[in-house]
Formats: structure tokens, sequence, C-alpha cells
């Protein structure tokens, strides 16, 4: 082969601009040449998931910079065992993904925690081609000035993909006092930032709200919950401006007085094609907002009947419908101003009966991926007291306990209403199903390519 007749720094180049594993292994296989130059150095340091308490594979990061560039992916999670002020050695499990074969002899643990400070810096200085950083549990990552978040954020100017996944189930107790001299951060070729979790503590919020303004390629936002917030925070979102984003996820809790700052935001970004909103209260969007949207997923309708005024004449034309809470057989009267033949996956959270879903399947003839999750065809709400109803189901057990109980729907009641559906998911099926059963479902429904977890 003529390609590797080259020098081995070009060689080294070529498998360096590969950041996928499976391209990097497939590489791999081709001969012995790719082989000794792939595996390990590339292969196992493309993406390593490990904890701060991981020393001594800090420790090698920081002393080998060569191999420290080949990380793309870096996830950062708690120990296995993790309590605030006490030092314990991390424990190796398959939720981690190390790098071992290059590893030098560990030293002496005592050493290493003397010394660690230093070590996660210097090997994210040495991640220069570094490209998705995920964060798990920032709030254990807080505490102190300046903190450990802040200072991991410093070092990473050139990532593309920040995930940070906010939880309180573990880890010292968050801050709720802003810090006004909290140092900015500065992420020039971010082009996607998904916050998850529970509310951030304030001195995070300006920031981050730097990192985003820093960037003129942003295209991918998710923001953190927005329970307990005020004006004061949803403000921060007024000056924000991203020409390049095409996903938007507002998260839950917004109240009557912060959800207009998410409505002016949202009209002032029509290039956003999905977006995620739980959202209670009532909007007017101004005409003719949100023109590119396609995957639209909301709890309650009052948005989508909002979206569909703005768009008038037209009517609107979404791909994704999804977390739809559904209370009436009369919904299409709801949503008379949506194409419903362009709906191609449809998701559900709730719906009161099975009147109401053969009136949905009706109006989206064309769902090809259906998910029904959460309380499905309840029955209507009985007036006996708790006490009586376990009475009654003793002694008229088959008579009245279907009146007065839920029901779980069955898959021969679902699949038949959509008669392009390949894709059937959702947790109120029942997780048992007989190979009978499913041989019946694949003779009688030959579109259905795939029933949860079964593929057909």
């Amino acid at each position: 082969m003529l390609l590797l007749r080259l020098p081995l720094d070009t060689l080294e180049l070529i498998a360096e601009a590969l950041d996928d594993r499976p391209d990097l292994l497939s590489l791999a296989l081709t001969c012995s040449t790719w082989k000794s130059i792939i595996i390990p150095r590339h292969l196992e340091y493309r993406e390593i998931l490990l904890s701060v308490d991981h020393l001594s594979i800090w420790k090698h990061l920081a002393e080998r910079p060569s191999l420290a560039a080949n990380v793309r992916r870096l996830v950062i999670s708690d120990s296995e065992f993790y309590h605030p002020g006490v030092y314990l050695t991390p424990i190796s499990g398959s939720r981690w993904q190390l790098p071992t074969t290059l590893l030098d002899n560990l030293p002496d643990s005592s050493s290493l925690y003397d010394q660690q400070s230093d070590y996660p810096f210097i090997a994210l200085r040495n991640m220069r081609l570094l490209k998705t950083l995920e964060f798990e549990n920032i709030y254990r990552w807080c505490q102190g000035s300046p903190d450990v978040l802040s200072l991991f954020l410093a070092h990473i100017p050139t990532v593309e993909h920040l995930v940070l996944r906010s939880s309180r189930s573990h880890g010292t107790e968050a801050e709720t006092s802003s810090d006004d001299t909290q140092q900015l951060w500065e992420l020039p070729n971010l082009k996607s930032a998904v916050l998850t979790g529970m509310p951030w503590e304030r001195k995070y919020l300006r920031p981050f709200r730097s990192a985003l303004l820093s960037t003129s390629s942003l295209q991918v936002l998710h923001l953190p919950h927005f329970v307990g917030y005020g004006p004061d925070i949803a403000s921060l979102l007024d000056e924000c401006r991203f020409p390049s984003l095409t996903e938007l996820n507002l998260g839950w809790g917004w109240t009557f007085d912060t959800y207009p700052y998410a409505q002016r935001f949202l009209e002032v970004h029509p290039t956003i094609e999905t977006l995620t909103w739980s959202y209670a209260y009532n909007v007017h969007l101004q005409p003719g907002s949100l023109p590119r949207l396609k995957h639209l997923s909301v709890s309650h309708l009052s948005f989508v009947r909002a979206l569909s005024v703005a768009r008038e004449p037209e009517r609107l034309c979404l791909e994704t419908l999804g977390d739809l809470f559904l209370f009436s057989s009369d919904l299409p009267m709801d949503l008379r101003e949506i194409d419903g033949t362009t709906v191609r996956k449809l998701s559900i959270k709730f719906c009161d009966s099975l009147t109401t879903l053969r009136a949905v399947a009706t109006f989206f003839p064309s769902v090809t991926h259906l998910s029904i999750h959460g309380s499905v065809f309840i029955r209507p709400k009985s007036r006996w007291s708790r006490a009586f109803r376990k009475v009654v189901r003793r002694v008229f057990p088959r008579r009245i306990a279907n009146r007065i109980s839920p029901i779980c729907p069955r898959v021969e009641d679902v699949i038949p209403l959509f008669p392009e559906l390949e894709d059937l998911s959702g947790s109120s099926f029942p997780h048992g199903i007989a190979a009978s059963s499913l041989q019946d479902i694949r003779a009688r429904f030959p579109k259905l390519r795939r029933l949860e977890p079964f593929d057909l």
C-alpha cells in the first residue's frame, strides 16, 4: 500500500483526524502497521470516563502530552464512594473507561494526593484536540474560590460540546449566594451546550452567559430547570442572540413572571428547528415566529395553538410532536390549524381513554413512530371511598372492578389505529410478550419493524 510509505508523523496525523473509535478500529484492523499506530495510543484515548479522584490517570495524562492530545471526549464523574472531606481510592468498574495499556506503575497514593490539584489542569492543557466535555454532578465541584468547575472550564477554550449535569443527590450542598467576582468563561468554539438537572447556582449564570456570548456558532442549547429563578435571572436571555441556533430545550419551572423572557427569546431566533418546553401558561407569539420549527415537544396544547396562530394563514406543519397530555376526544378541533398528515413521530405522556387515542390516530394518519409513556387509558374516577372500593372488588370482581380501576393499553388495541406505524414504544405496555404473540403481530402488521424492546 502506497499510503504506508508515508512518514510516520504523517500516518499519525491521519489517525489523529479520525474522532470516532469505530472508525479507528476499522482502520487498525486493515494491517499491522495501522494496528501498531492506533492501538492503544489512539483507540484507548479517544473517549475517557473517569473521576477527579483517578489521580494516577490524571498524572499519566499530564506527563504524556502526546497521549492526552488524542482525547476527544472526556467525562468527569464522581468516585464510586464519595464523601465530602474524605479521600478514598477510587474503585475501577464498568462505569469507567480508562486507558490502561501504557499506564505507568502506580505510585504511592498519598504522594499523589498531595499533588493532585495540578494534574487535572495540566492534563486539560495537553488535550489540545478535546471536543466534548461532560461533567457529572457539578455541585460537588462548585465549592471554594476559585472552584474546581470554573478552573476546568478555564482550561478548555477549544471545546465544542459541553454537557453539565447538576444533581444534589449526593455531594456537598449547593450555595445559593451569588458571586459577582466569579471569573467569566470564554468558549469561542462552542457548538452545543447541554445543561441538565436542577437549577444552577447563581454564581455560574453570568459566567455561562459570557461563554455563550463568546461563540458565534452555537447550534444546540439546553437550559437547566428554572425552578426558583425570578425575572432577574430570566432577563439574562434578553441580549443573547445565536444566529445558528437549531435546537433549544427550555426545561420546566417557568412562572408567569419569567415566561415572557423565554417568549421573546423564541421570537428572535427564527432558525430553531427543534423545541422542547414544559410550560403551562398561555403564550402569544408574534406573527411569523419560529418559521423553521419541525420538532416540537410540549406538555400543553396552548403553545401549539399559539404557534398555529402565529403561522396564519399557513397551516402548521410539524414532523415530530411529543410529550402531550391528551384529555378529550375533541382534540382534533383544538388542533384544526395543524396539518396532521405531516406528523411522523408522536409522543404521548397521558391519554384519558381509548376513544381519545382513536381521534388522535384519525387526525395523525401518517404517524410511523409512536411512544406512549405514563398514565394511559384511565377509567372515570369512582365516587366511592377507597375502603368501600376494596370491598366491592372482592365481592364483584368481574362486574365492577374494571369500572373503578386504571387499565393498561394492549398492543393489539393501539397498533390497528395507526396504519403506517413502524415503531411502538412505551412504559405503559406489558414488558413480557410471548413469542407466539410476537409472531402473530408480525404477521398481522407487516409495516411494524420494532415493538420495544423487540426488533421484528
